[in-house]
């Protein structure tokens, strides 16, 4: 399979697409879910990569309460 090339968006576009992930909770599951493909070794990341996402997944846990 062909890996895609990433979607160039404007910033009203990204603007649009991070508003309706926050809306329907999309972005918390995206970060729970990249963190678990981490640490079941589907995709490499750096030490800091790891960490950067696990206190954006705890602080979008914490502001979704």
């Amino acid at each position: 399979m062909a890996k895609r090339l990433p979607l160039k968006l404007s910033g009203e576009e990204a603007s649009l697409l991070l508003e309706v992930m926050f809306s329907q909770q999309y972005a918390l599951e995206l970060v729970r879910s990249e963190l678990a493909d981490i640490e079941n070794g589907d995709k490499e990341a750096d030490e800091q990569r790891y960490r950067q996402l696990l206190r954006l997944y705890d602080r979008l846990l914490t502001e979704e309460g």
